[in-house]
């Protein structure tokens, strides 16, 4: 590899893995490293994760890239992490002070039926519904439940908040508490408008702005990484950073990203387009400027077949996937997907997840091949369902610009084309996060290339289209 090609460092850390990619200025990918990430599903409200693991595995994949290479060569680097996952760390060592509770983590649903009355004005000013997957209620059950956050929050050490701004804290010069305006946005505690801290907010959860970490934009100054002389020159979201991939957004596009969540997100430019069931959020700033974005969130994609894996023992590689899809093209069973709790545009936690047949009555567990089928076309009908309600609130799109890791399925790109009316252009890169994030910290550069994607274009299939919409009777009559 040619040293004078590489130019950024891009870090993903995400819910299942952590990558560290280098690309050079043309977006041409110089070397690669990962490393899993463990999960600890203790029950179905409480999902964490060991920050030191992942603090661990993050500085060992830049030592290796920059073990691979002539350090010099690496102009910069750009942070992504997964969103609404939060911790607790000393201010002034980094030292993790509780686990993280991931982005999956609801322990704190039945505290949050108090704010009910509140849920419109906590939307209006920050752009999400009120769920116990936002991390303000997780910070706040932290303070009252974790005896080591108590003390730091006495003694004036403690700092709290988002998992990229443990992270940079760690890895950057000089303990720097700092967050970027996407996971910032994502705690429920930052006003949409101000892109800062909120103080009725903080009032309504419980917290102290002083516990938590500086917001500043997306790209600008984060410090140099500990022992290096490489900037770090970006921080954002996973799934806003994916929206980057190619480069530049194009307004028309829709973007579906599907790992272990599956994500809609629609670009809306300088201002935040609001809607009761949707998300609003930033998704690029600097000093001078701000991007938004409307989003849909599915929380049972990837994690779906996780859960089907571990509870009902089927085979849910991606090898063992394909070959279901492939036996079996047109389930005659639905699967009612309600694994994390349904997101938008239901917001609510249930029913249990179910196998219905298709006039909408329960059934027992089918065979393997048919079920993972159907747990398959579940995430197209809620990612469909996202798609719709952004047209009815009278959003456009002429394509689908689709990435993650079920997206590498031909059946489910031709499925979701044959939904959403819409053709499906699949990028061939597999690291769309690492992709965006290398973009945004190079500064957003012209010469950045892309391949062309893969394109599938709408066919109608009148049995899908049944199945879907079954499927959203049955969710709507069990509201």
């Amino acid at each position: 590899m040619g040293d004078a090609r590489v130019s950024v460092l891009a870090i993903d850390q995400g819910t299942q893995s952590t990558r560290a990619i280098l690309f050079d200025t043309a977006g041409n990918r110089v070397a690669a490293a990962r490393r899993p990430v463990a999960l600890d599903r203790i029950d179905r409200w409480r999902v964490e994760q060991d920050g030191e693991e992942i603090l661990a595995g993050v500085r060992d994949l830049i030592a290796q890239l920059r073990g691979a290479i002539t350090a010099d060569a690496i102009a910069t680097a750009g942070l992504a992490t997964q969103r609404s996952s939060v911790i607790a760390w000393n201010r002034l060592t980094g030292e993790p002070l509780s686990p993280v509770l991931s982005w999956q983590d609801r322990r704190e649903h039945a505290w949050l039926e108090h704010l009910q009355p509140r849920a419109r004005a906590i939307q209006r000013i920050t752009g999400l519904r009120l769920t116990p997957h936002y991390g303000a209620s997780k910070l706040r059950w932290l303070l009252r439940h974790n005896s080591r956050v108590q003390q730091a929050a006495d003694k004036g050490t403690l700092a709290m908040g988002p998992l990229a701004a443990f992270l940079v804290a760690n890895l950057v010069e000089g303990h720097p508490c700092l967050v970027d305006h996407a996971n910032a946005s994502r705690t429920q505690l930052m006003n949409l408008q101000t892109a800062q801290w909120d103080a009725q907010l903080l009032e309504w959860f419980g917290l102290e702005r002083q516990w938590l970490p500086r917001i500043q934009p997306i790209r600008c100054d984060y410090g140099k990484l500990s022992g290096t002389a490489i900037p770090l020159s970006a921080v954002n979201g996973d799934q806003t950073a994916a929206l980057f991939a190619q480069g530049a957004i194009r307004p028309s596009d829709l973007h579906v990203n599907l790992g272990t969540g599956g994500f809609v997100l629609k670009p809306t430019g300088g201002s935040p387009v609001r809607h009761a069931a949707l998300l609003a959020g930033p998704c690029d700033s600097s000093d001078g400027e701000r991007s938004f974005l409307i989003e849909g969130t599915v929380n049972g994609a990837g994690a779906a077949l996780r859960w089907a894996h571990k509870s009902l023992g089927f085979e849910t590689s991606p090898q063992a996937v394909a070959h279901c899809l492939a036996s079996c093209p047109a389930p005659q069973a639905l699967f009612i997907n309600s694994i994390g709790g349904l997101g938008s545009p239901w917001w609510r936690d249930g029913p249990d997840p179910h196998w219905c047949d298709l006039e909408g009555a329960r059934v027992e567990t089918p065979g393997e091949t048919v079920a993972v089928a159907a747990i398959m076309e579940s995430v197209l009908f809620l990612v469909t369902r996202n798609i719709r309600t952004m047209f009815d609130a009278g959003l456009s799109a002429d394509g689908i610009l689709i990435s993650g890791g079920l997206s590498n399925h031909d059946s489910v790109c031709r499925k979701l084309a044959a939904l959403a009316g819409l053709p499906v252009r699949r990028l061939h890169q597999p690291e769309a996060t690492a992709r965006g994030i290398a973009w945004l910290a190079l500064g957003r550069p012209a010469s950045w290339r892309s391949s062309e994607p893969q394109a599938f274009l709408p066919q109608t299939d009148n049995g899908l289209q049944q199945r879907y919409d079954r499927f959203v009777a049955v969710l709507e009559r069990q509201g």
